[in-house]
């Protein structure tokens, strides 16, 4: 959300992916390992799930991640990743989702603080014919 211009402070990096991806980075990724890749599942987020530590900054790894917003509600599809864009940022193309999908999401589950957030940053937006 940062890279797109949210009025947040940064803490971690999210990466988000499917089962094969956070596997697959996890293998790459093995000497930053705090903890590993694994399924991991609480009452409102389940996901193929590590925390990594590289240069001071914590990156977690999300695969297959589905969420909630309360423990009576079902169980969300995963993330599915046809809502990105890409952004150059020093010198690299970088995915990220949509911040319409960021908004639904943080809205599902409560976190409306944030969504607020992100929700004056796409008012602020210019639309390109």
């Amino acid at each position: 959300m940062a890279l797109q211009s949210v009025d947040v402070i940064p803490h971690d990096i999210d990466i988000l992916t499917d089962k094969k991806g956070a596997l697959a980075i996890q293998k790459e990724l093995t000497e930053f390992t705090q903890e590993s890749v694994a399924y991991k599942k609480s009452d409102l987020f389940k996901s193929w799930f590590g925390t990594f530590l590289i240069n001071d900054i914590k990156v977690e790894v999300m695969g297959d991640l589905s969420t909630r917003a309360t423990i009576d509600d079902d169980w969300g599809t995963p993330v599915k990743f046809e809502s990105v864009k890409y952004l150059i940022h020093n010198g690299m193309k970088i995915p990220v989702q949509l911040l319409e999908e960021e908004y639904k999401a943080y809205v599902k589950m409560g976190r409306l603080e944030k969504a607020n957030k992100i929700k004056s940053c796409l008012q602020g937006e210019t639309l390109e014919a």
